[in-house]
C-alpha cells in the first residue's frame, strides 16, 4: 500500500489534510515541537495549535511535559485499536436502537407479504378489485367503501359477492351484498391469485399505520383457507341487501364450482353442454374434457360441490373445485356454453 492509498484511509476515518500531513509528519519522524511540525508537515503555523488539539481529542497524539514541550505521536496500533473498539460499540448501540425504531411499511416471508401502512394496504386493495377477471370475494368495514366504491362499480364481468360489517344503508355497487353488524377481519381473495387479510382491530387506528398488519397473500393453501372462512364461515352470517336479478349469459367462465352448481339449480342446466380444464386428483396430470352435465351435488353445509359430466366418448367423471379430494377432477376453469 503506498503512502496516497494511506492517506485516503485516514481521510476515511474522519481526518483532514491538515491532520493527515500533521499525524504522517509525527509518524516518520518522531516527537517534534509546534513549530518543527508546522514547517515539516506545511500546515500554517496560526493554524498548526488548533490541528494538534484536534488530534489530541481524537487520540492520534500527546504532548511531553518537558521544555519545549512537543508533540509526541501515539502508537497506531493503540490508537487503531481503541478507535475499532468505539466504532463497534457504536455500530452495536446503533443497530439495537434501529431495530426497535424498524417498522417495515411491507415485509415479504415467502409467498406473504406484512404490510404496516394504510395507504400501501388501500393501493393493494384497490390493485385487486381491479385485476380480478373472474371471481372477486370481499369484506370490508361499512366505512371503507367509500375508497373502493369506484373500483367495485367497474368490475361488469368479474362475480362479485360483498359483505359488509356496519349498519347502515350500502349501495348497490356489487351483484350481491350481505350485511353483518358485528366486524371481523377485511378479507379480499382476487380470483385464486391473491388475497387480502387484516385483522378488524388493525383498521381501528387514526393513524397512517395500521394497528398491527396486513397480510397479502400468493400461497395457494394459505387462499384456500380463506376462500373457506369467508364462504362457510362467513357469507352465512349475513342478511342479503342487495342482489342483482338478471339472465344467464352464456358462454360462463367460472373458477369456483359452487357458482356453476348455483346457476345449474337456478337455471335448470342439467345437460348443458360444458367445457373443463383441470387436473386428475390422484395423478395431478392435467386433464381437459368437453361434455354433458348429468347431475350435480351440494351437501347441506354448501362445503362439498360437484359435478357429473358425460364425455362424447361416454366417460363420466365427478368433477370438483380448489382443492379437490373426493373426487376424479379437480377443475381450474369450467366454460358453460351457450
Amino acid at each position: 500500500m503506498d503512502e496516497k492509498e494511506v492517506r485516503q484511509l485516514l481521510k476515511e476515518l474522519d481526518l483532514n489534510e491538515y491532520e493527515i500531513r500533521t499525524y504522517l509528519t509525527l509518524i516518520k519522524r518522531g516527537a517534534l515541537t509546534a513549530g518543527e511540525l508546522a514547517t515539516l508537515s506545511k500546515v500554517p503555523q496560526p493554524r498548526i495549535y488548533d490541528v494538534i488539539r484536534t488530534l489530541m481529542s481524537k487520540g492520534f497524539v500527546t504532548t511531553s511535559g518537558g521544555r519545549p514541550k512537543k508533540v509526541v505521536p501515539v502508537n497506531p496500533e493503540r490508537v487503531l485499536n481503541a478507535m475499532q473498539k468505539s466504532y463497534i460499540e457504536k455500530i452495536s448501540l446503533l443497530k439495537k436502537e434501529l431495530e426497535r425504531m424498524y417498522h417495515p411499511s411491507e415485509e415479504l416471508i415467502g409467498n406473504v407479504m406484512v404490510v404496516k401502512s394504510k395507504i400501501t394496504l388501500e393501493e393493494y386493495i384497490k390493485t385487486a378489485i381491479r385485476n380480478a377477471k373472474l371471481h372477486l370475494s370481499i369484506a370490508v368495514p361499512i366505512s371503507f367503501l367509500g375508497k373502493i366504491k369506484e373500483e367495485l362499480e367497474a368490475k361488469k364481468n368479474a362475480t362479485v359477492h360483498l359483505f359488509v360489517y356496519g349498519k347502515g344503508e350500502v349501495p348497490p355497487i356489487a351483484p350481491k351484498i350481505k350485511l353483518r353488524e358485528v366486524p371481523d377481519p377485511l378479507i379480499i381473495i382476487q380470483d385464486k391469485d391473491m388475497g387480502i387479510y387484516v385483522p378488524n382491530e388493525a383498521m381501528a387506528s387514526s393513524g397512517s399505520t395500521l394497528h398491527g398488519y396486513g397480510l397479502i397473500v400468493r400461497d395457494n393453501n394459505l387462499l384456500f383457507m380463506f376462500d373457506r372462512y369467508f364462504y362457510h364461515a362467513l357469507w352465512p352470517t349475513g342478511k342479503t341487501v342487495y342482489e342483482e336479478k338478471k339472465e344467464l349469459e352464456l358462454p360462463k367462465e367460472y373458477i369456483h364450482i359452487r357458482q356453476l352448481v348455483e346457476d345449474i339449480r337456478s337455471f335448470n342446466l342439467v345437460g348443458a353442454e360444458i367445457e373443463i380444464f383441470g387436473k386428475f386428483v390422484h395423478t395431478k396430470e392435467p386433464i381437459h374434457i368437453e361434455g354433458i352435465i348429468e347431475d350435480f351435488f351440494e351437501d347441506s353445509a354448501k362445503v362439498v360441490s360437484n359435478i357429473t359430466v358425460r364425455t362424447k366418448d361416454g366417460k363420466k367423471y365427478v368433477v370438483g373445485g380448489w382443492n379437490a379430494s373426493l373426487e376424479d377432477i379437480e377443475a381450474d376453469r369450467l366454460i358453460l356454453k351457450g
